[in-house]
Formats: structure tokens, sequence, C-alpha cells
């Protein structure tokens, strides 16, 4: 990606990975997690103010937020919101279900587990909660992920809430959605990674990534997975980054800030903000041990030794025996398993090739090749398209109702009509297969003698696209005009 010698400029990079938790209810109350509803029922105003920690230090990103002197507005969602998000009531016992993901995670990433949890409040008075603090917990330590032969660092694993959502901000006045505050959400923070290049660190964050996934406990979609960072190189200063969105993106973040570090004689300790293109912008100053202090409203939560070994034999298959499984028992390429295997549709792609009679390379090669395509050459919304609809494309191919040459053309169908079914597609897209005999019969219409191949092809493929695999035709076609 660049000319830069990592090792040369010392650069040291800590990571931070936060991935939302699928959980039918928030962390501390019994809200939906959907986040489905589009009007808010409520808007509540808010100014806030810094508090000393439990040590009676006032933290001094705490402070700089302050004097901003913003007004927040919550848009207060029904049965998306209560008065556990809006500090109004004391937070409900921890989201069992949350917990024993979080642990699921941690014993993935080889972490040691501790005998009672403590929940802690990290003051934020960026207006992202309303309450001035986002509760945190630690449910793992010490822990380590394989990488090339060595053992990357991964200094704890924290179960806690997550932010509200920005919707905008002008003159002052900030807008938030408060139906994602609370979502459960796992943060992953590694050792300082050193002697790595930009794109290892990005592809530890994908292996970290791949470790939650695995869990298919996960939420899915813009937003569900973020990363920050610490970066610095020799003779700087640390600088955090916050909120990058893609992890494509990764490396080039980590790239321009060291080439932003190394055009300044003086680096400041600060946190800033990435942007889409990989550069960054000053948020506010770097936060401090002084934000932190104890929720006092929930008492330390008790880890048993029954509650680890009910959640050790409920482990995944891990992403590294996975790869190797879908290699050798459904024939996938390395590149392939791989992709896969990172893509939003792993689930899926193994509920179908496990309950079908389809060839998994068919599956796969439709979640990363046909959607990606559709996507980009037609400006086909693929979001729109559910499980069902894929439940149903690979059931009617597995019956020999549709052949695999029609599936792009029936999911962009799909797509633009999401109530209707596969079969209604087939009948409305006139893709019903069509016999080999029917084939040679419209064939010897158009084909005659010394007609170059790729004209008869062409020609006939036009008459049966769709409703005849591509290599019988060409077969029949080389036939006649043999």
């Amino acid at each position: 990606m660049s000319e830069i010698d990592y090792r040369k400029v010392g650069l040291k990079v800590g990571l931070e990975v936060h991935v939302q938790l699928n959980t039918k209810h928030k962390l501390f109350c019994k809200c939906s997690t959907e986040m489905k509803e589009k009007e808010p029922v409520a808007i509540i105003k808010r100014k806030q103010h810094p508090v000393p920690s439990e040590l009676g230090e006032v933290d001094v990103a705490a402070q700089y937020e302050y004097l901003r002197n913003r007004n927040f507005y919550y848009q207060v969602f029904k049965n998306e919101v209560c008065l556990v998000d809006l500090d109004e009531q004391p937070p409900l016992p921890l989201n069992q279900e949350a917990l024993e993901i979080a642990l699921q995670i941690a014993l993935l990433l080889n972490c040691s587990i501790p005998e009672e949890i403590h929940v802690m409040r990290k003051t934020v008075i960026d207006g992202s909660t309303p309450m001035g603090f986002q509760r945190t917990m630690i449910v793992g330590y010490n822990g380590f992920l394989s990488y090339k032969g060595k053992k990357v660092e991964i200094k704890h694993v924290c179960l806690e809430e997550d932010a509200a959502a920005l919707v905008k901000e002008e003159n002052g006045n900030v807008t938030y959605r408060l139906s994602r505050l609370g979502i459960p959400l796992v943060e992953i923070s590694t050792g300082i990674l050193e002697g790595f290049s930009p794109e290892e660190i990005q592809e530890i964050a994908y292996f970290i990534g791949l470790t939650c996934k695995s869990t298919g406990k996960v939420k899915r979609g813009i937003g569900t997975i973020r990363q920050d960072l610490n970066v610095s190189i020799k003779k700087g200063k640390r600088v955090e980054i916050k909120g990058v969105q893609e992890l494509g993106l990764l490396a080039k973040v980590i790239e321009l800030e060291v080439k932003r570090q190394l055009s300044m004689e003086k680096v400041e300790e600060e946190t800033r903000a990435a942007l889409p293109d990989g550069t960054t912008k000053f948020l506010r100053p770097l936060p401090g041990a002084a934000r932190l202090y104890p929720e006092t409203d929930i008492p330390p939560i008790q880890i048993s030794k029954d509650l680890i070994l009910k959640v050790k034999k409920s482990l995944p298959e891990p992403w590294t025996k996975k790869l190797v499984r879908f290699k050798t028992k459904f024939k996938l390429s390395e590149d392939l398993a791989k992709q896969i295997i990172r893509s939003d549709y792993l689930e899926i792609f193994e509920k179908i090739v496990e309950e079908k009679k389809v060839d998994a390379s068919i599956v796969a090669n439709t979640f990363i090749s046909t959607l990606k395509d559709l996507e980009k050459r037609e400006k086909i919304n693929v979001e729109k398209l559910s499980e069902k609809h894929f439940l149903e494309i690979f059931d009617a191919l597995a019956k020999k109702k549709l052949i695999k040459e029609a599936i792009p053309e029936i999911l962009a169908y799909l797509a633009k009509n999401p109530e209707s079914s596969v079969n209604t597609a087939i009948k409305e897209l006139n893709l019903t297969p069509i016999s080999l005999k029917e084939v040679r019969e419209i064939a010897k219409s158009i084909v005659y003698p010394d007609m170059p191949f790729e004209k008869a092809l062409g020609l006939v493929m036009s008459k049966v696209r769709g409703r005849a695999e591509a290599k019988e035709v060409a077969k029949i076609v080389k036939e006649l005009l043999k």
C-alpha cells in the first residue's frame, strides 16, 4: 500500500474491535434490540456536565466536551427505549444471554475468566448517551489470537452498552436515536501490535471479527462492527482514532495517520475521528483513567464453574476448523472459503448446504459474486432479499425447478418485489427449465452448416437463456455444426 518502512518508523498500534450482539433484549432492560421503529414518540432535551471519578479527578476529555456547551436531543421509540435508557430508573439485572455470548467470545480468544464481574461507569458526555456514562465490564483477560505463527495478545474482552446513534448536528444542537443505546456490545482490545504492517493489522482485526461471528449471535449490517485504534510511531505520542466503520479501510487509516505524524514536528496526544476517505479530524483531548467509577446500582456478578462449563459446552466451531471443513467437505477453493466465512451470509450459506442437495460452490459464488454484481452493475438493492428468498431459490435449484444461470435474474426480481416468491418469479420471467430435446429443436431451427460457433451459440442462447444450462447448449450446438 505504501513505501513506508513501518519497522523503521516504530509503528505501534492498539486495536479495539466493537461488535453488537444479536440478543432479544438490551443489556440492562427489556427493550427490543431490533431498531425497526421509524418515528419517535417523544424527544428529550438535555445538557451534560462532567463528574469526578472515584479518585476525585475529572477527565480532561469530559471537561473539553462540557466546554463545547452543546444541547442534546434524544429520539424515543416505542418498545425500543425506556426509563433505564434515560437514567430515570435503575438498571435491571444483567442480560444473561448477552453475558453468555460474551463469555463464548472470551473463551474462543483463549482468555481467562474472572470469578467476579464488576460493572463500571465510564464518563461519556459527548451526548452519545443521555446518562452521561456508559456501563462496561471485563469478562475476559490475558487471552491471545494465533496469527502467522505468533501470539497476538488480547488484553481484555469487555461487555458494554452501545451508544446512541447520531442523527444530525447543527449550530450546537445534536440529535441522537436512542433505539441503539444499551444494545449489548463486546469490545475486544489487543495488546500493542509491533512489527506488523497496516495490512497485517487489518487482517488481525478481520480474524477477531470472524471469531465473534462464529458464535452466530452477532448483528449484521452497517455500524454493527466498528474499530478504534491507538497509533504511535518512534519518539511520537499516542493518538486514538475512533469509529472506523469499514474494516477494509483500517490499513489505509493507519498508513495516513503515520504519514500525518511523520509530517509534524510535534504530535499531540489526542482523539481523532475516522472519516470515510481514511483521513481523520480532531475530536477531543485523549481521555484518561479518571473517567471510570463503580456502578453502584448493580452488585458484583459471580461467574460460577457451572456457568463456565455450560458456555464451554456450547462453544461454536472455530473459524480455522470451519475453513478446513469448507475446503475438504464442500470442495471450495481456499479463497472462496475465506470469503464466505468473512461474509454476512455465512450462517445462511451453512444452512443451505446442509439442508439442500446443491453444489456448495454455486451457493458460495451466489453470495460472494452474484450479489455484488447485482449491486454494482444493475444498482439492485440486495438488502431487500431475505433468508426466505435464498432458501426458496436453492430449494428450487435442488428440485430442478430452475437452473443456476437463472439465479441472477430471479434475485433481481425478488429484490424489486420482496413480497413475491421464487415460483412467481420463475413464472413471470419465463424461466421454467426446458428439456434437452426442446433445446435441440430450437437449435436446429437456428443453426446452419458452416455457421461460426460463437454466432450459433449466441443466437441459440438468446432463445433459451435462463432455461437451459450454457454448457449443454454449447454441446448441442457443436454436435449440430459437425
